[in-house]
């Protein structure tokens, strides 16, 4: 027989009191008296007696352990019994363990079992109290909580893409709370000595060094310096602010907008440090692999069943674009393929790493077992995944998404294959038939021809993306240093704009050009180094690691890299918050697999109560991220009940006064949530204008005073966005308020947004109409913006010549139809 082994639970020493440690020696004497027993037993099996005799002298050595347990039960029961001692240990008096008796071979009487005793309630409650004491540690374990910092990431990488791709402020803020709350939820648990700092995390200092780098220079961006410092930094920042003649001013032309930007990187830099963190065993590596999967999938599915049913939903509401295009959860169709390609990679790094020695069946019957093997394996049931994924992300129809799916599958594959020092047939097998089945089979049942079509007609003289391109590199070149502010692009890029380039442009279809716009060369140089930081330490695990599931994912994590890097030439993928926090969540697994060490490395370690200054800065972080989720928490609050607003007029012909004033109203909880955000103070501006046309002068006056505070509030946080302009000249037109902040606003309208159309008659509108009271640099500016508008927009144009009566102005500095 053999004893089973007790972990016994480790009592810190300023815990362990006189008789705790009383009762713990008598228990180890316990256990090393049975081991004694347990020699002499096998001594005597081993002796050549008779076997008639074994049982008896097994029979006596049991009859004295049993009364060596009835007299430590007894020590036990008499420790419980009394009060702590306050003595020192070296008092403790320690009963001596007998020696063993030596017994002689002979034979006995076989042993008879005594009378079976009913049990008292006692003993029945004896029973119950060990059965407690055997489950207390599991007991514990759940209550400590170890592992909930991990099932909340594995929880998070399933909601991520379903709210819109978390690319609603409300969205994001859930992101942002719940990755801040994980992180403080460890912290709290590592002061406890429930987690410590694994190896991973040592290794990855200097990528983590690069992201506080990252986040030290955004929040320098949003550090308000002397005016005559952001003179010589960024002139055109410098000279967005001018009209205010501030003091000190940011180096952004979109305060707000980069603070939300900040959120989000601290939010991404803390999900990474996550993974580094509760990531720490290749079984934990497995599930959030196979999590990734499963969010694919559930996109995947739900995609293309929206589809090919026709119903046409997204996240619980009917898709207003991209019908007839698979889009899953998310709005833009490019987003959804972005985000399959991730989870595809990972998921064939999955299925490489489950793959045999590959070695053939050498007879028919292997043969045939091995592949009934196969079908009923989870290969199988992985590979069918797969085909779900590539299902829907031919009928997204994305162009950049599938091309990127199968070139950084051959890239990563013939990567694999260069540095693998144990690359085998199946692999190769596997990577050709992933090509074939999908591009092939999968593709031409589904529509891959839809999406080989929409590549043959794709020509530079009918894409867009590439103009904006263009027009984007001198607006890097403006801002080449610093940039402008993330979150800026949209407010920005309408200054550098061309005549053939219309509608609006949030992002600029190329996270590159955006990047190095917004952050300036800075700030692109710092994302690029962590990029290929992340690329060298995730080829050196597939030269050096060993292990299957390491090389396995360290391919995924390479192919998703490289999938990315080519989608985001024409997209904006990484400015979804779902595709980016993924992303950072994959940059983390390619060092893991690269420094997680071969053996487990969780111990039952005695913990240790952490040093005054270790403990002083993670109280400090606590405080610091309990303020984020404030922060987060409020802003979302605010995201909420501007949607509350806006669903006030959703589907109304007619918006009458009433409706009018719930808005304001919920505008007014926003603004107590968030009182600087810009687009909350320029609607709010454009609701008491609404509500001056509809009452009468002398109190509509008043109204639109409030709107002018609004306007000049929201300028003050974004000078370059040109419908704050418009809508302060509007106001002030209307107040026939024709002063210098007048000639101001519709100097900035003309220039912020030269070839916008909506501006443009604006712009025109209230040049002819309070023509004479314009200084004569302002009415150059009206003269070139009827210039520009004729050619693309003549008829309004003309419209709006003729109906200020000003046709004899307009033809002494132009040539037009209409002239004599």
């Amino acid at each position: 027989m053999k004893t089973p082994s007790f972990n016994l639970p480790e009592i810190p020493a300023a815990e362990q009191t006189p008789s705790v440690r009383q009762l713990l020696q008598i228990i180890l004497q316990l256990q090393d008296y049975i081991r004694q027993l347990e020699a002499e037993i096998s001594r005597l099996k081993t002796r050549n007696n008779p076997p008639e005799s074994h049982s008896s002298q097994e029979g006596q050595l049991i009859v004295q352990l049993h009364a060596r347990i009835k007299q430590l039960e007894n020590e036990i029961s008499h420790l419980k019994k009394r009060q702590p001692d306050k003595s020192s240990a070296t008092d403790l008096q320690i009963p001596p363990t007998p020696p063993l008796q030596k017994t002689t071979p002979t034979v006995a009487e076989p042993l008879t079992k005594p009378p079976k005793k009913p049990r008292s309630p006692s003993h029945t409650a004896q029973i119950k109290r060990r059965v407690s004491t055997l489950s207390q540690p599991i007991v514990t374990v759940f209550s400590q909580g170890r592992s909930i910092p991990f099932i909340g990431l594995l929880i998070l990488i399933v909601w991520l893409p379903l709210p819109y791709g978390s690319n609603h402020g409300w969205a994001w803020a859930v992101m942002e709370v719940w990755i801040f709350g994980l992180a403080l939820l460890w912290v709290g648990q590592y002061l406890r000595g429930l987690h410590k700092l694994t190896p991973v995390f040592y290794k990855a200092i200097p990528i983590l060094v690069i992201w506080v780098i990252w986040l030290i220079y955004i929040t320098f961006q949003c550090t308000p310096l002397p005016y005559a410092w952001i003179q010589w930094l960024s002139p055109q920042a410098a000279e967005a602010y001018a009209f205010f003649n501030p003091t000190y001013i940011t180096l952004l032309v979109d305060s707000h907008s980069t603070a939300v930007g900040l959120l989000k990187s601290l939010s991404y830099v803390l999900l990474f440090t996550l993974t580094l963190l509760v990531v720490n065993t290749r079984r934990r590596l497995r599930w959030v692999a196979w999590m990734l999967v499963f969010s694919g999938v559930s996109q995947a599915f739900y995609g293309s069943v929206m589809t090919l049913s026709g119903l046409e939903y997204g996240f619980f509401h009917e898709k207003v674009y991209y019908r007839e295009v698979a889009t899953g959860t998310f709005i833009n169709r490019n987003h959804l393929a972005g985000y399959l390609v991730m989870c595809l990679s990972v998921g064939i790094g999955l299925l490489i790493a489950q793959l045999g020695d590959g070695k053939a069946p050498s007879t028919w019957r292997q043969r045939v077992v091995g592949l009934l093997d196969w079908l009923l394996s989870a290969k199988m049931r992985l590979r069918l995944f797969l085909v779900i994924m590539v299902i829907a992300l031919v009928l997204t129809h994305s162009r950049m998404g599938n091309t990127a799916f199968f070139a950084s599958l051959m890239i990563a594959g013939l990567l694999t294959l260069l540095l693998s020092k144990q690359a085998n047939r199946a692999t190769v097998i596997l990577l050709v038939s992933l090509i074939v089945i999908d591009l092939f089979i999968v593709g031409a049942w589904f529509g891959v021809e839809k999406v080989a079509h929409r590549l043959e007609q794709t020509r530079f003289s009918t894409e867009k993306r590439d103009e904006v391109d263009i027009y984007s590199i001198p607006y890097w070149q403006d801002y080449f240093w610093t940039g402008s502010g993330l979150g800026s692009y949209y407010t920005t890029f309408p200054r550098y704009q061309g005549a053939d380039v219309t509608g609006f442009w949030d992002h600029a279809h190329n996270d590159y050009l955006e990047f190095a716009a917004e952050t300036g060369l800075i700030g692109a140089w710092l994302l690029g180094v962590a990029l290929l930081l992340t690329l060298a330490v995730v080829l050196s695990a597939l030269y050096r690691r060993r292990h299957v599931l390491n090389r396995g994912i360290a391919f995924g994590v390479l192919m998703a890299i490289t999938a990315l890097l080519i989608h985001s030439i024409v997209d904006f993928n990484l400015q979804i918050p779902a595709n980016a926090a993924t992303f950072m969540l994959i940059l983390g697994l390619g060092w893991v697999v690269r420094y997680l060490p071969s053996a487990n490395t969780r111990t039952h370690r005695k913990r240790q109560r952490p040093s005054r200054l270790v403990t002083s800065v993670s109280l400090s972080l606590m405080a610091g991220l309990i303020y984020l989720i404030y922060i987060s928490a409020s802003w979302g609050m605010a995201n909420f009940y501007l949607i509350q607003a806006n669903s006030h007029v959703i589907g109304k012909k007619n918006v009458e006064m009433e409706d009018l004033i719930l808005i304001q109203a919920s505008l007014y909880r926003a603004l107590r949530f968030e009182p600087n955000n810009p687009d909350l103070l320029m609607l709010m501006g454009e609701i008491y204008d609404w509500r001056a046309t509809k009452i009468n002068a002398s109190q509509g006056n008043r109204l639109l005073q409030h709107a002018l505070e609004y306007f000049l509030k929201e300028a003050k946080q974004r000078p370059t966005n040109a419908r704050t302009w418009i809508n302060i000249a509007m106001t002030k037109h209307h107040l026939k308020q024709y002063d210098m902040q007048f000639f101001a606003a519709l100097e900035h309208a003309a220039s912020l947004a030269p070839w916008k159309h909506s501006v443009q008659k604006v712009v025109v509108d209230i040049g002819l109409t309070d023509w004479y009271r314009l200084p004569r640099k302002v009415q150059s500016l009206v003269i070139v913006t009827i210039e520009r508008g004729m050619p693309v927009q003549a008829k309004p144009m003309q419209l709006i010549i003729k109906r200020n009566g000003r046709e004899w102005v307009v033809c002494a500095y132009l040539q037009l139809s209409f002239c004599p």
